[in-house]
C-alpha cells in the first residue's frame, strides 16, 4: 500500500487539477490538492505561504457534521421533496426563469448546484437549516440561470431578491 503524501503534515490529495489547492473541511481538517505529477516541494513552499490563512480558517470553520442514519436521510429527503418545489417555483416566477429540473441529492460538500443546462439540485442536508438559509440557497441557485458565475452582477441580483442574504447564510448549518 502506498504511503499517504503530507505536507507541513497536512495529508494531500493528488488530482486532475492545475494549481495546488487548500480545503479545510468542518470540523478544521485540513488537506491539500495538487496536480498529479507537482513536486512535493512546491506544495511545502505554497502551504507556508499560506499558513496564516489557513489557521484563520480552521479557526473560523464549522463544526463536523454528524452521520445522518439511513432514516434520518430519508426523512430530510421527504421534507425537501415537500418544501422545495414549491420555493423554486415561486422564486423562479419573481427572476423570470425556468428551471429544467430540480433534483435532491445526498451531496455533502455543497448545498446547491446549478448546471449550464438549467438543473438544480439540492442536497437533503440543506434541510437541517432555517427556512431563511433554505430560501437564501434556492435565491442563489436560481439567479445562476440569469448568472452562471459568481461575478458583481450575480451578486446583485441575490441582493435585490434577497437584502440580507449574508445573514441569511450565516444561518447555514
Amino acid at each position: 500500500m502506498k504511503k499517504q503524501e503530507t505536507v507541513c503534515g497536512y495529508p494531500v490529495i493528488r488530482c486532475d487539477r492545475k494549481t495546488v489547492g487548500i480545503r479545510v473541511k468542518p470540523g478544521g481538517e485540513v488537506e491539500i490538492r495538487m496536480p498529479r505529477r507537482l513536486p512535493l516541494a512546491y506544495g511545502e513552499q505554497f502551504v507556508r505561504e499560506k499558513e496564516g490563512w489557513i489557521q484563520k480558517a480552521v479557526a473560523s470553520s464549522p463544526p463536523a457534521r454528524k452521520e445522518l442514519s439511513p432514516e434520518e436521510q430519508k426523512r430530510l429527503r421527504e421534507l425537501a421533496r415537500s418544501l422545495l418545489p414549491p420555493m423554486v417555483e415561486s422564486w423562479a416566477a419573481r427572476l423570470g426563469v425556468a428551471p429544467q429540473g430540480l433534483r435532491i441529492t445526498s451531496a455533502k460538500t455543497r448545498y446547491g448546484s446549478c448546471s449550464a443546462k438549467g438543473n438544480l439540485c439540492f442536497s437533503l442536508y440543506l434541510m437541517r437549516s432555517p427556512y431563511e438559509a433554505v430560501e437564501y440557497v434556492v435565491v442563489h441557485e436560481l439567479c445562476h440561470l440569469k448568472e452562471l458565475n459568481h461575478s458583481k452582477a450575480f451578486w446583485a441580483l441575490v441582493a435585490h431578491c434577497l437584502p440580507d442574504y449574508q445573514e441569511r447564510k450565516r444561518k447555514l448549518i
